[in-house]
Formats: structure tokens, sequence, C-alpha cells
């Protein structure tokens, strides 16, 4: 009797996890939900040509789609081809983060009741609501917001002596986050070596012949998804070699992947996102930084405040991800971003310790349940507010040409400056020349194909002859062209980070914290080619010239139709 009623309480909280942790995600997300226009930027990338599977005419034959379409994990494409029967994909992307932001939720309550007891899970919850790096990452639905609740799900079972949750954990980061099976393939594999000479106790998992063929039936899994990339004739990934003297990949470039970072660097940086009200200005987070450490020392000095010995599978997975993160520094991108496989482990850890230091600190006074309740209610309420927009852009300041361009036909390939174009085959649902967000350098035969387009792109966009114009969209069939007139003032030209879409502070209307920040005139080395090809005029073809058929969409905004340029005349 008294372990089913341990049970039903433990079911009891864990539903009042579910419930509150649902609710904090609807408000801090709540004008995702009721805007088409507001979502994460990396969707634009990898969700957008999951709406074909509704509408088959859209997309079709398109270079950067098909790109797109090969390099998003199968484990996602299977998931949002089977929500596709139901819900449109990008609307899908806003749902599923609040399903992975409650099940991360209830995982971390149950991980912190095996380690200790209800008040540390409680705890634990309490601070995975106020640290925005986990929504950051499960926003969008992409990949990476399966990282940490699978990793959270296999060290729970690995807690719980539950196999089976750690091989259904491992076959699932296989499908869906390739880099988190190799940290808790690693991890596992550790603890069993460590056991076969007699080191430590075996870990639950692997134990049988049947584990061990899960465990190789994982890893194919994740090299058959790396040979599909380059057998599709998109990789190999570049190497460290390609990359050095490269500008695309240092601090201008599209990604800054050189010089690389240290690891003491890769320690400390989530420490910036962790102190509370820091969105109030620095002083506030300062303040609220110290006052967490001078909890979190106090914790820790207390007798027993950390259950070292459950702690060891927790020691495991952190050896497993610095051995990881120092192979792919070695092999840099062949194994992917090395910080990748430091970062959600080093999170989850955060939160572990913070809770364990606070739930130690408070331990000396006996709070009232009452109060205990009141204070986890300002914890989820500060979470929401804290959460609000974490992981999100509005992009509706082009809604009235998104209606214009999808009011063309569905084969039209449209061209214009890439850090517009990202939301083109998004919300338009039309075929993009170039577009930022897959303007991606690393996958050597796919740049050695789109770097000459951004070429063309940029010395026609910003030609003085209009015969250089005509020649561009006639070379690649462009039947339309956006011209936004703020791509060519003196201070876009010049350089620097510029607000989207990139005339003011802010967007009328749109809060600071949903504006996407974009460096311009555009990465390196386009932007020299920019400012070489604009130096010492300001006369542009695309704002001057009258024989072009123009559409005035909004004051900055016109749509040049290119169609009957297309076939040169007799």
């Amino acid at each position: 009797m008294e372990l089913q009623d341990r049970r039903s309480a433990g079911l009891g909280s864990e539903l009042a996890v579910a419930l509150l942790s649902g609710a904090i995600f609807v408000l801090a997300h709540f004008r995702a939900l009721i805007n088409p226009f507001i979502l994460n930027d990396d969707a634009r990338q990898q969700i957008y040509w999951m709406q074909q599977w509704q509408d088959p005419g859209l997309f079709r034959g398109d270079f950067l789609t098909d790109y797109a379409r090969h390099y998003v994990t199968w484990g996602v494409k299977g998931l949002y081809w089977l929500a596709s029967w139901g819900v449109p994909p990008l609307y899908f992307s806003k749902l599923l983060p609040g399903l992975l932001f409650i099940f991360l939720a209830v995982c971390l309550f149950r991980i912190g009741t095996s380690l200790s007891d209800r008040r540390l899970a409680w705890m634990m919850v309490a601070v995975f609501w106020l640290m925005p790096f986990f929504l950051d990452n499960l926003a969008g639905g992409l990949a990476r917001a399966f990282a940490a609740p699978l990793l959270a799900l296999f060290w729970l079972g690995w807690l719980e002596k539950r196999p089976w949750v750690m091989a259904a954990a491992l076959l699932l980061q296989a499908l869906f986050i390739p880099y988190i099976f190799m940290v808790a393939a690693l991890a596992a594999m550790l603890a069993w070596l460590l056991a076969r000479f007699g080191q430590d106790n075996p870990p639950p998992f692997p134990a049988k012949l049947a584990h061990i063929f899960l465990l190789a039936l994982g890893a194919v899994l994740v090299l058959g998804m790396n040979l599909q990339f380059s057998a599709a004739g998109y990789g190999p990934l570049v190497s460290v070699r390609e990359m050095v003297n490269q500008p695309e990949f240092y601090a201008h470039g599209r990604y800054a992947i050189l010089p690389e970072p240290s690891l003491l660097w890769e320690l400390i940086s989530p420490m910036e996102f962790i102190p509370l009200f820091r969105e109030w200005g620095p002083m506030a987070g300062a303040l609220s930084c110290v006052v967490l450490l001078v909890l979190v020392v106090a914790g820790a000095r207390q007798p027993g405040w950390a259950p070292w010995l459950r702690l060891k599978s927790a020691g495991y997975l952190a050896l497993a991800s610095l051995l990881v993160y120092f192979l792919a520094r070695l092999l840099l991108l062949k194994l992917f971003v090395p910080d990748r496989y430091l970062m959600y482990t080093l999170n989850l850890f955060y939160c572990l310790f913070l809770a364990l230091g606070l739930q130690a600190a408070l331990r000396v006074t006996r709070w009232p349940r009452q109060l205990a309740i009141l204070a986890l209610v300002v914890a989820a309420g500060l979470g929401a507010w804290r959460l609000e927009g974490v992981g999100l852009k509005d992009y509706s300041a082009y809604r009235t040409l998104y209606a214009a361009l999808a009011a063309t036909n569905k084969d039209v390939l449209i061209a214009g400056h890439p850090n517009l174009m990202d939301t083109v085959p998004t919300f338009a649902r039309r075929r993009a020349f170039a577009t930022y967000e897959l303007a991606q350098p690393w996958s050597r035969n796919y740049w050695a194909k789109l770097k000459p387009r951004l070429h063309d792109l940029f010395q026609a966009y910003y030609a003085a002859d209009p015969q250089e114009v005509i020649a561009f969209c006639r070379k690649y069939g462009i039947a339309f062209l956006i011209v936004d007139d703020r791509h060519f003032t003196p201070a876009f030209l010049k350089g620097g980070y510029f607000l989207f879409p990139g005339d003011q502070p802010h967007v009328p209307g749109v809060s600071p914290g949903l504006a996407e920040r974009l460096y311009c005139p555009f990465f390196a080395p386009f932007d020299d080619q920019i400012r070489h090809v604009t130096a010492g005029r300001n006369n542009f073809a695309l704002l001057s010239d009258q024989g072009f058929h123009t559409l005035t969409v909004d004051q900055h905004v016109r749509l040049v139709d290119m169609r009957p340029w297309l076939t040169p005349k007799p």
C-alpha cells in the first residue's frame, strides 16, 4: 500500500510538472502560435520544403531544396511526414518544441528523484524553466531539438537501471540527432569496458548480445546518413586545410569556425545566459549571478550535498563528451562542429548542479508546503516571462511581398538579396535562387556550385548596366527579382550588423527580442565583392532603369518581372 501511494504521488507530481511546463511554453511562445510569420530562424532552411508534402507542385527540381532535404536527419523527416497528414509542417514546427519541452521537464524531474528525492526533482525543473538554453535549442522542432530530451532519456534509463529505455534512446538519437548518439554510445561502452576490467560495476546497457546488436544498428544508421549526403553529390564536408585562409570560415564568414575557441571558453560561455534578470541589464544580471553563486557555494559546503556515488553515470557522459569533442577538433567538421558534443551535456549538468547547490542551501530551513508551492508558481511565472520569444524571430515585415509572390506560378525562380530571400520559400512558397541560411560553405561539392551563383547574383543586383541584369536572368532562368532599396544605402554597403529588415532599430510592433540581426552587406568574401562593385557610384540599374516591368510592393520593396527578357528578341 505504501509503495502504491508513493507511485501515485510520483505520477501526480509528474502530471503537475507536465501541466506547468506546458503552460510556460504556451505563454512563452504564444505569439508564434497565433502569428504565422513568427518562427525559428533555422526552420527556413530545414522545414520549409516539407510543405511540398501537402502541395506536390512546390519546389519541383529546385537545387536548394534538394540539398536541404538531404541534410535533415531521417527521424526528423519521418516524424514531420507523419504529422503532415494532419498539421502543416511549419505549424508543427511550433507545436513540437512544446511537446519536447514537457517531455524534457518530466525526464529531469525523474532524474532528480532517482538521484535524491522529489525536492531535488522540483528544484531541477525550476532551474530548467529559468534556463533559456533549452527552449532556444528546442525552438523550431529541428534535429537539435531532440538533443537534450534524448540525452536526458538515456541518462534516466541508466539511473533507473532500465536497459531497454537506454536502447530506445540510443536508436532515437541515431535517427534524430547522430552526434548525441556518439556521446551516449561511447559513455555506455566506457562503463562496460571498465566493468570488464573489474574497475566498476557493469552498466545496465550493454548487458546482452541484443544490446550490442542495437548499438551496431545505431552506428550503421549514423554512418548511412552521412554516406547518403555525400552520395547525393553535396558532400563531403571540407577539411581544415580547405578552410584555412578562406574568409567564409572566419569572424565575418558564414560560420566562424576558425580560429577554434579554447576548451575553457566552451566550458564557461554557457554561464552568460544563466543569470536571472540579465534581460534588465548587466547590473541586474551580475547581481542575480552573485546571489546564485552565494547560494550554490553555501549549498556545496553542506555535508552530502551531492550524491556522488549515483553520479557515476554523469561522469561517463562527461568523459565521453570530452573525448568526442577533442576527436571532433582533430577531425574538424568531419564529425560536425566540436562544441555540439559538449553543449548539451554541459547545460544538463549545470542544471543539475545549480539545483543541487540551491537545494542544499535551502535545506537548513523548513519550508511550509504552501510556501514551497508558492515558490514553484513564482518560478514558473518567471520562467514564462524569461522564455518569452526565446528561439523565435518575426518575419512579418515582408508579408505584402509574400502575398505578391504567392500569386505567381509555382515553378518560377526568384532572386534577390539572400538575407531577404530566406523567407521567400518559407512564406511565399516559391523557389529561391540563393538564400543566406542555405549558403553553407562547409559542404564541398554543394559550395562549388553555389559560390559562383552568389557571385553572379551580387554582380547583377548591384550592376549599373541593365544588360548585365538581363544576362544574369537569362543565364539562370530568373523570372522575378526582388529589390529592396535599403540594400543600396551607403550605411548598408559600408557594412556591419543590421536588424531585419535593416532600416531602423527594430520593426514597429515587433519586440526587439524577435528581430533578426544580420551581417551586411553579406558574409565574407562577398562583402568585399559588393563594396568593390559599388565603389564610387550611386547609380544602380534595378533602382533607375525605366525599361524593367516593376510592381511596387511597399515603400521600400519592388518586384521586377524579368519574364519578358528571358527569351532573346529576334
